[in-house]
């Protein structure tokens, strides 16, 4: 295990388009546009016969794909940026890939979404924050409901009983709601499923949020888990926590919930090693794997861990459901794509963009406006702010490198 992000960096799709431009076969690589024209082919052979495809062949267990990916344009417009074809020394990266791919399913969601999904920590607000009203991407999100497009923040997070709590994280969003006098046709297209696939809310008339009935949104499959087993499954979550976490002689505490267990530091502001995180994570898909009768999710949270009673694919499966809409019209942003990730089961359901950070949510949401080609989102794209407030602390800041860099 390798420190300074390349454990975070792991996907075996992009992996195989990097060994074609890193490692030579047949005597020859492929230059990166080489690459993601011969990527570009293979999805789109996969898409029309998934089914003993040539792609499904190099990567044994890949995901569904909704739609086809113009891999080249978008390289087009990344290469725009950071001319990343023109280096002569330094290959691609992992990050550089991730980034064409997930422009190229941008492109693909013009004219065909019809809900996005967003998870909520380190992509539309940083870990363990709240929604601002003053960010852009508040302003992104209002405008995309005005369209008359769905978006679903489907997050880990449980509250059971507690409406009021997802409300907080996500009261900069409300805010502007009431602000803007949105009415049932605006407020009705914002949905929260929280716990992964367990607690589903909606937006009253005055602006707060109102828990779903269980019965009125979970599928066939959800319904069918049972009491025993549900418990069965958190008791041996529980056990392996406490092992692993006593095992690597982390500083944490352990908080069973009624659909998840979780650690996380005992000090405020104390971080654990991501390797530890990840070890625990996968100490626990090891300890659970074929000894429960209900699907769980075991995460690395990047400060903690959580195992929850089902995943994000499930999460989604109901808002579809509930909503009447496809899979191939969902598109779901996350930052937890990884094996220990909660976002990666969202593949098998939606399309999916995986982002590093909520600047990185705001630049996919950026080009969607753009490409959409309405009038409004074309406005709020081109309002969008890049860079530091003037006057901020991060703004000071980048004052003082600049100085010092220059001089």
């Amino acid at each position: 295990m390798v420190r300074g992000g390349k454990l975070k960096e792991r996907d075996p799709l992009f992996e195989l388009v990097l060994k074609w431009i890193t490692t030579a076969e047949w005597d020859m690589t492929l230059t990166l546009r080489e690459a993601m024209a011969k990527a570009e082919h293979l999805i789109e052979q996969h898409v029309e016969e998934p089914k003993g495809s040539e792609l499904s062949r190099k990567c044994p267990g890949i995901s569904a794909f909704f739609t086809k990916l113009p891999l080249c344009r978008a390289l087009d417009n990344l290469s725009k940026r950071i001319a990343v074809e023109e280096r002569r020394f330094v290959p691609p990266t992992f990050s550089e890939v991730r980034q064409v791919f997930n422009i190229a399913q941008v492109y693909e969601m013009k004219g065909r979404v019809e809900m996005l999904t967003f998870d909520a920590d380190d992509t539309i607000y940083e870990h363990g924050m709240d929604l601002d009203k003053n960010s852009w991407i508040v302003e992104a999100l209002c405008t995309i409901m005005e369209t008359g497009i769905y978006v679903a923040v489907v997050t880990a997070a449980g509250y059971p009983g507690k409406p009021e709590r997802y409300a907080a994280r996500f009261k900069g969003l409300l805010e502007r709601f009431k602000e803007k006098g949105y009415g049932k046709e605006v407020i009705s297209k914002f949905l929260v499923m929280g716990g992964e696939c367990n607690y589903m809310f909606v937006v009253n008339e005055d602006y707060s949020l109102k828990e779903v009935d269980w019965e009125l949104f979970a599928t066939e499959r959800m319904r069918s888990w049972k009491d025993e087993d549900i418990n069965s499954m958190m008791d041996l979550a529980e056990a392996s926590l406490k092992e692993s976490c006593q095992r690597l002689r982390l500083d944490v505490q352990c908080l069973r919930k009624s659909r998840a267990v979780g650690c996380y530091p005992k000090q405020v502001g104390d971080r654990l090693a991501y390797e530890a995180l990840e070890d625990v994570a996968m100490s626990v898909h090891d300890a659970l794997r074929g000894r429960t009768r209900v699907p769980f999710c075991a995460f690395n949270g990047n400060l903690d861990v959580w195992v929850d009673l089902g995943d994000k694919r499930y999460g989604i499966e109901a808002l579809q459901q509930y909503l009447g809409i496809s899979e191939e019209k969902c598109c779901h942003m996350g930052d937890r794509f990884t094996h220990t990730g909660n976002d990666q089961r969202a593949r098998y359901v939606a399309m999916t963009v995986w982002v590093t950070n909520p600047v990185e949510t705001e630049d996919y949401l950026e080009l969607f406006l753009t490409e959409m080609g309405v009038e409004k989102a074309t406005l709020c794209a081109t309002n969008r702010r890049h860079g530091p407030i003037e006057g901020s602390a991060e703004w000071m800041k980048a004052q003082v490198v600049q100085r010092n860099t220059a001089s």
